[in-house]
C-alpha cells in the first residue's frame, strides 16, 4: 500500500512562525541585528564582493531589505501571495531580493529555534534498524521551504553535513538532487528550499553546509556574506523557487517528479496545508493523478477546513473515507502504514 503525505506551512509551526506572526518576528530579528552584540566590523570586508563596501555597510543593507520584507509581509496576506504579484509583474529583481531575505530569514529562526519535535517523533517511528532504513511504500511531498527533515534526520546519523543529509533524504526539488532516485523513500520540496542557486552552472550550495546550532557572531558574519555573495552576483539566485514559478532553465521538472512518485498513492496523508487558492492548479494535477486514492487524512487544528478545501480538487472519494484528526500532538501515522 503506497502512503504520501502532504506537508504544508502548519507542519513546522513548532519551529517556524505561522503567516500572520512573520511581522513580529522579523521585527525581533532587526532589532537583534541592531544590537551592540551582533554588530559587524565597519572596518573589514568580504572579498570578492563588488561594492568594497565593509562587513558592518553589507548588514545595514540587509536590514534595509529586512525592514521592506516586514512591510509586504504585513500588507499582503502572506509572502507567496506577495511572490506571485512579482511575478506577475515581472518584476525580477524584488523577487529575487524576496526570496533570499526570506531564505535567510527562515534560516535564522530555525538556527534560533529548537527543531518542531513532531519531525524528530516521526522520524523515530518510520526508520527501523538504522537510519537508512526508510518504508519503501511512502512517500512525502512538501510545499514547505525549510529544513526542519534534515535538521531533525541529522540526529539519527553520525554526519551533520547538510548536503549529505539530503542525498540520503533523497530530497528533490528544482535545483536540489537534480538526479533525484525514484521508486523509494523521498522527500519532494514543491517550493524549493533554502539554497543558492548558480544560475551559470544550474549547481545549488547549501548556505550553510552544517546547521548551525546556535545563534552567534560567526553565524551573523556567514549569513550577511551569502546575503551580499547572492544579492550582488549577477549569476547567483535564490534556490527558493516556487512550483509555478518557470524559471526558464533545464532543471528538475518538480511537478512530474512528485507526480511519477505518487501515481500509485493509496492513502494520502494532509498536515497543515491550506490548498490555498493560487496553488490549486498544481494540487489538481498532482493529485488528480493519483489514481489510485482511497482514503485521505487531514490533520490540523482546522481539519474541516482543509477537508472542505480538498472537495475543490476531488469529489470521487467518499466522504466517510475523508478523515478529520485534530490531534497535532504528533504527525499522523494511520494504521494503513
Amino acid at each position: 500500500m503506497k502512503i504520501t503525505y502532504y506537508f504544508g506551512a502548519g507542519a513546522s509551526v513548532g519551529a517556524l512562525p505561522i503567516v500572520n506572526q512573520i511581522p513580529d518576528r522579523i521585527k525581533q530579528m532587526i532589532e537583534l541585528l541592531e544590537s551592540d552584540k551582533y554588530k559587524l566590523s565597519d572596518e573589514k570586508e568580504y572579498k570578492g564582493l563588488p561594492l568594497g563596501m565593509t562587513k558592518y555597510h553589507y548588514q545595514q543593507k540587509f536590514i534595509e531589505d529586512l525592514r521592506w520584507l516586514l512591510e509586504k509581509s504585513a500588507n499582503h496576506a502572506s509572502i507567496d501571495t506577495f511572490a506571485k504579484k512579482l511575478y506577475i509583474r515581472h518584476d525580477w529583481n524584488d523577487l529575487k531580493k524576496l526570496k533570499v531575505v526570506f531564505s535567510l530569514f527562515l534560516i535564522f529562526e530555525q538556527v534560533n529555534n529548537k527543531t518542531d519535535i513532531r519531525y524528530d517523533s516521526f522520524f523515530a517511528s518510520i526508520l527501523t534498524r538504522n537510519s537508512t532504513s526508510f518504508p519503501q511504500n511512502l512517500r512525502i511531498l512538501s510545499w514547505n521551504y525549510d529544513f526542519q527533515f534534515e535538521k531533525a534526520y541529522i540526529e539519527y546519523t553520525c554526519d551533520n553535513r547538510l548536503e549529505a543529509c539530503q542525498l540520503q533524504l533523497n530530497i528533490a526539488s528544482k535545483y536540489v538532487n537534480d538526479d533525484p532516485v525514484k521508486n523509494k523513500f523521498g522527500i519532494t520540496k514543491l517550493n524549493g528550499t533554502t539554497s543558492i542557486q548558480q544560475s551559470q552552472s544550474y549547481n545549488s550550495i547549501n548556505y550553510f553546509s552544517i546547521i548551525p546550532s546556535e545563534l552567534t557572531l560567526d553565524f551573523l558574519d556567514r549569513m550577511i556574506s551569502n546575503y551580499a555573495s547572492v544579492m550582488y552576483h549577477p549569476h547567483m539566485d535564490s534556490g527558493l523557487s516556487f512550483a509555478w514559478e518557470d524559471v526558464g532553465v533545464k532543471v528538475v521538472n518538480i511537478i512530474e517528479h512528485a507526480k511519477d512518485e505518487s501515481f500509485d498513492t493509496d492513502i494520502l496523508i494532509v498536515i497543515g496545508y491550506s490548498f490555498p487558492y493560487f496553488n490549486r492548479e498544481i494540487d489538481r494535477e498532482i493529485i488528480g493523478n493519483m489514481k489510485n486514492l482511497k482514503k485521505v487524512y487531514f490533520q490540523a487544528p482546522d481539519a474541516s477546513v482543509l477537508k472542505e478545501r480538498f472537495l475543490s480538487i476531488r469529489t470521487d472519494i467518499p466522504d466517510n473515507m475523508l478523515q478529520e484528526r485534530y490531534d497535532v500532538g504528533q504527525f499522523l501515522l494511520p494504521n494503513e502504514l
